[in-house]
């Protein structure tokens, strides 16, 4: 009986001792190991990745590290690529030694049908900082004009539609308008923070379209006037969750300082 129990502990402990070096965060520096995920992030040649087990790790690279795209029904067909393919979002396999508390990439591979998700993903991500950029010099250009007055049209989640009181709003946001010499208006669309980014970027768009056709066609205003509509997505002052105040389109009443005294309506 001792026996046994003694061939059993050395059982256990084999099989602890093969678990612990199969597993990246046991790994002792030099020991070969797997490690499948989603990078998170390239920062020079660091990469840190999400595993399987949602466990981060970090993988250096080295000059010699190879990376490889695969593709076909089967993965067979391989093409050598640069480290800079390794993009945020891009899933990969990395043979890797541990180095450290981190892991040294001897290689890696992926798939040529997750570098294309990635790389949409990676321009979908551009597109709305270059948007928010975009958004910030609107702004910006208020600089050399005089604000004389604006008005505040409050919506309902995921509405476009203008309300009573936002209709009565408008009505006398437009009559200011046209008692001003070469007056302008600017309208911006807004929504809360629920929901996607792309679809509230489009919705605040359509927010700002729908007043702009109130003022031209109901209001009065000369569409010369009235500039063209910007969807600038999430209201700065929106805070965490649904929002009321924050699902609004703001129309802007001003005058070039420049040439507010010489123009016309």
């Amino acid at each position: 009986m001792t026996m046994k129990l003694n061939f059993n502990k050395v059982l256990l402990a084999g099989a602890a001792t093969m678990m612990m070096m199969a597993t990246p965060g046991f790994a002792a520096d030099g020991d070969a190991s797997k490690i499948s995920g989603l990078i998170t992030s390239h920062t020079g040649n660091v990469l840190t990745v999400v595993d399987a087990n949602n466990n981060t790790q970090t993988i250096n690279l080295t000059p010699t590290t190879g990376v490889q795209s695969s593709e076909g029904a089967l993965n067979v067909r391989k093409d050598t690529v640069d480290q800079t393919a390794l993009i945020p979002g891009l899933r990969i396999n990395a043979d890797v030694v541990a180095a450290g508390t981190g892991f040294t990439a001897v290689k890696i591979d992926f798939k040529s049908g997750d570098f294309k998700t990635a790389q949409a993903v990676q321009a979908g991500v551009a597109t709305t900082e270059a948007q928010a950029l975009a958004n910030k010099n609107r702004l910006n250009d208020f600089g050399t004009n005089e604000k004389l007055a604006s008005a505040d049209v409050l919506f309902a989640s995921g509405s476009t539609a203008i309300s009573a009181q936002g209709k009565s709003d408008l009505m006398a946001f437009a009559q200011k308008a046209k008692a001003t010499k070469g007056y302008q208006v600017a309208v911006m669309g807004f929504t809360d923070s629920t929901g996607d980014a792309t679809a509230n970027q489009r919705l605040s768009r359509m927010r700002a379209e729908t007043v702009i056709n109130f003022l031209q066609e109901k209001a009065g205003l000369s569409p010369a006037r009235v500039l063209a509509g910007n969807g600038m997505g999430v209201a700065p002052d929106a805070g965490s969750g649904s929002n009321s105040g924050a699902r609004k389109v703001t129309a802007t009443l001003f005058v070039d300082k420049g040439v507010a005294d010489g123009s016309q309506q």
